[in-house]
């Protein structure tokens, strides 16, 4: 499995759109609308990274009112 988080930034006002959009793709797991310099941050999972690869790249950079986004992968985690 991999987890990454994506850090999107958004045309003005569009966020709760896009996280509206983003919450129907069933490898997002959390959206989050949040202050700073992006808009929303998501956690995503798929089974292999080509499939991360696609799902970034020919989905979510494809959908409308998303302007850019940044991917960290995750290494690592422990869950409390």
């Amino acid at each position: 499995m991999v987890e990454a988080f994506v850090f999107i930034n958004t045309e003005i006002g569009a966020e709760d759109e896009v996280m509206e959009a983003l919450v129907k793709i069933p490898e997002v797991k959390e959206a989050m609308i949040v202050y700073g310099p992006y808009d929303l941050v998501i956690r995503i999972t798929t089974d292999t990274a080509e499939n991360l690869r696609k799902l970034i790249s020919e989905k979510i950079r494809k959908m409308p009112k998303i302007k850019s986004t940044t991917t960290l992968i995750i290494a690592k985690s422990i869950v409390k």
